[in-house]
């Protein structure tokens, strides 16, 4: 018989041989993968202290993947760390966000005393904060611009925007002490976040310490004399004698006088008040101390008004 005989009953399978006749199987990734988790697992299972590390571990990757697309990275607030003394009555600092992440994502902040602040002093230090193009544009004369938020260290306000992936935003804060704010410390805390919907940066803090050396200004006591003129006294007893002291309402200087602790009392005639430029009514009058000629802490404050006699002469009562 021609042709090749069949082994066992069996027709040969043409192409590549196997034994018995089976074609190879072929181990997939999947399978693979899942032989080396059981594996693992299998270990972990066989050491409690094993399993507690993996799972740590895990946990830890996690949470670093979901702060990874978004980043920020915070400002400082060196310039609004100072002390209010002298003429130094208001603080001035740029503050910039940036988002150093992948995505997208909305900024806020928000704001906090710590412990050991004057809660009287808080209150009264105006805080307001606006958004600016660049920090060089957020200088101690930059006036207040449009978008602009406004509180006190014991109400913060929030600032809020958003962020494209590595764009920053800059507001510029000032803080201002008002004339009657106690003297003390207050420890604000501030924090600012950056977050894309359950994607979130790590908040950052940035701590300020403000004290205020300016002690509040006194009342001056008003005494007429006469119908023409009236005084305003005050107690220098808290500075030194030689200490001088000039008049001022708002900020035109009342004539050319100056005062020593020696003398501490103020006359004021329609001659050194007169209509133009003070006008008439109430006239309120700082006592200012002077410094090489130059207008410092608010010492006292007083109130004169301009009275009219029968004969519509203008003169200088009190009110």
């Amino acid at each position: 018989m021609s042709g090749r005989r069949p082994v066992n009953g069996r027709r040969p399978v043409s192409g590549r041989r196997t034994v018995s006749g089976r074609r190879p199987r072929t181990t997939t990734r999947s399978t693979l993968a899942a032989v080396v988790v059981g594996v693992i697992v299998g270990v972990a299972l066989a050491s409690g202290g094993a399993a507690s590390a993996l799972w740590t571990a895990s946990a830890t990757v996690t949470e670093q993947v979901r702060t990874g697309a978004v980043g920020l990275t915070a400002g400082t607030l060196d310039a609004l760390q100072a002390d209010y003394a002298g003429s130094t009555r208001s603080l001035t600092a740029p503050w910039t966000f940036t988002n150093s992440g992948t995505v997208a994502a909305s900024y806020s902040t928000s704001g906090s005393l710590s412990s050991g602040s004057s809660a009287a002093l808080a209150a009264s230090i105006a805080v307001v904060a606006w958004p600016v193009t660049a920090a060089s544009a957020c200088t101690s004369t930059t006036a207040v611009g449009p978008g602009s938020v406004s509180g006190t260290w014991s109400a913060v306000p929030n600032l809020t925007g958003t962020l494209a992936s590595k764009a920053a935003a800059t507001w510029c804060l000032r803080t201002s002490i008002a004339t009657s704010s106690p003297t003390g410390r207050v420890n604000p805390v501030l924090t600012a976040s950056l977050a894309s919907g359950s994607w979130a940066a790590t908040p950052q803090d940035r701590r300020i310490v403000q004290n205020n050396t300016i002690v509040p200004p006194q009342t001056a006591v008003c005494r007429t004399d006469g119908e023409a003129y009236a005084w305003l006294d005050f107690d220098p007893s808290t500075r030194a004698t030689a200490t001088r002291y000039a008049t001022y309402v708002g900020g035109t200087r009342i004539s050319n006088d100056e005062r020593t602790g020696d003398y501490p009392h103020f006359a004021f005639t329609r001659d050194n008040l007169p209509r133009d430029p003070f006008g008439d009514g109430p006239i309120h009058v700082d006592i200012r101390v002077m410094v090489d000629g130059q207008p410092t802490d608010l010492m006292a404050v007083g109130t004169v008004t301009v009275v009219y006699d029968q004969y519509g002469t203008r003169n200088i009562q009190c009110g």
